[in-house]
């Protein structure tokens, strides 16, 4: 998905960020550590990052990310399961428990107990922690595109 149109402006959360410079940049440069300097494998990172997208409704995030969960292994059953609210079968252990993780916490907006035991025997604490960072990124980034509606800026 383009990041800018034909005459380029920027597209998406990233127009958005224009509209509060200050704050913006900061929320680019989390983003930019979500997506370049966690624990989190490409495969785990963008199924949650669809989660969000799928949950919130976010199209341009899903079209943003749909082609790089394919470019990092998950297969068109699996994006329709995370599309539908289910966790794909056929998943390594961690990107399964990543993606469970993530879709209890779209649904919860919190981890249970036993949840949250079972991600961090499975994944570490630090990266229970980044995913959680995650999925409340990416779930700020649907909001915003839901409420500041890009392309009426």
């Amino acid at each position: 998905m383009p990041l800018v149109d034909a005459e380029g402006r920027l597209l998406g959360p990233f127009a958005l960020m224009l509209l509060a410079p200050g704050v913006g940049s900061a929320v680019q440069q989390v983003g930019a550590t979500l997506r370049t300097g966690t624990e989190l494998s490409s495969l785990g990172r963008e199924l949650a990052i669809l989660t969000v997208a799928a949950h919130q409704r976010s199209a341009f995030e899903w079209e943003a990310h749909e082609h790089a969960a394919r470019q990092a292994g998950a297969d068109s059953a699996q994006l329709q399961a995370v599309l539908d609210g289910a966790v794909p079968d056929g998943l390594p252990e961690v990107e399964t428990c990543v993606a469970r993780t993530a879709r209890t916490l779209v649904t919860l907006q919190t981890l249970p107990d036993d949840d949250y035991d079972r991600a961090v025997a499975t994944l570490g604490t630090a990266c229970v922690a980044e995913l959680v960072w995650l999925v409340g990124y990416y779930a700020m980034l649907a909001l915003a595109l839901a409420a500041l509606r890009p392309g009426s800026t």
